[in-house]
């Protein structure tokens, strides 16, 4: 498995750049950082925003548990929901607040990755998991669904033993952000697909309002990518404001995630 694992990573290589190690001493250098308390803390402002994030998901998703009913698709959409916002205090811990103490105190360059991530990465593919389940229960008849959790949950389960193993043998590839995104594609692939399936052959409120919440998640990742590779980051990093891509992602999935509070929720059922 691990010779498997190695090739892999090093494919990976021809798409993706293998993070370098950063000298502790200039991690700083590239990016904002502030004592506080004589702690480090990086990128205070997107800390903050990833903070207020990941406790605003574990608040719906506690709002989904509180009015489920007996409905298993709000109850994996409470799952999802938490699963996601502890892996954003995971990612908002070690990618931003502090990831200067996790990955740089006492050594001479920088982790490229930390165990912070590699828990963000298996946690966020468990919650996309937990919200395809969601969407199948709302749906989709029992039948199809259980075969959908058999593939769901073993997709999960290999993607997790990858990661921790990946992890340990200092596979960076394999745990970086985006082979996280490209192994979140087939998840969310079969939640748009099966959404508007069900949309086309019978079309209703609810299909709407997850079609209507698919899309602002799809317009929040088009301005994270744009802003990203448009390199605004480093442009107003360099003129003193602190606002980088991940604060448009962040600011975006709190709309979707108030979207699925006040809009969606209400709709949320078990296929009849």
């Amino acid at each position: 498995m691990l010779d498997f694992l190695t090739y892999v990573n090093e494919f990976l290589s021809f798409f993706f750049t293998d993070p370098e190690r950063i000298p502790a001493s200039s991690w700083c250098l590239n990016q904002p950082c502030l004592e506080v308390f004589g702690i480090r803390i990086n990128q205070i402002s997107s800390s903050v925003l990833v903070y207020m994030l990941a406790f605003y998901g574990l608040f719906v998703g506690y709002k989904y548990y509180q009015t489920q009913g007996g409905q298993k698709a709000k109850l994996y959409w409470s799952v999802s929901l938490v699963l996601g916002g502890i892996g954003a205090l995971s990612a908002g811990s070690s990618f931003q607040a502090f990831a200067y103490l996790i990955k740089c105190v006492g050594k001479e360059f920088c982790d490229v990755t930390s165990s912070f991530e590699v828990a963000y990465n298996i946690l966020t593919v468990w919650s996309a998991g937990f919200l395809c389940l969601a969407i199948g229960m709302t749906f989709l008849r029992y039948s199809k669904i259980k075969t959908i959790s058999i593939i769901t949950l073993g997709y999960c389960l290999v993607f997790t033993v990858l990661s921790l193993t990946a992890f340990k043998e200092d596979l960076h590839l394999l745990v970086s952000f985006e082979f996280l995104l490209l192994s979140l594609a087939p998840l969310y692939l079969s939640i748009f697909t099966i959404t508007i399936y069900q949309h086309i052959k019978n079309s209703n409120e609810s299909s709407r309002k997850h079609l209507m919440a698919w899309l602002v998640l799809m317009l929040t990742l088009i301005a994270y990518y744009l802003y990203l590779n448009f390199h605004y980051t480093e442009l107003l990093w360099s003129k003193g404001i602190w606002f980088s891509a991940n604060d448009v992602l962040h600011l975006g999935v709190m709309g979707w995630l108030y979207y699925l509070s006040n809009v969606l929720m209400g709709v949320v059922e078990d296929y009849k």
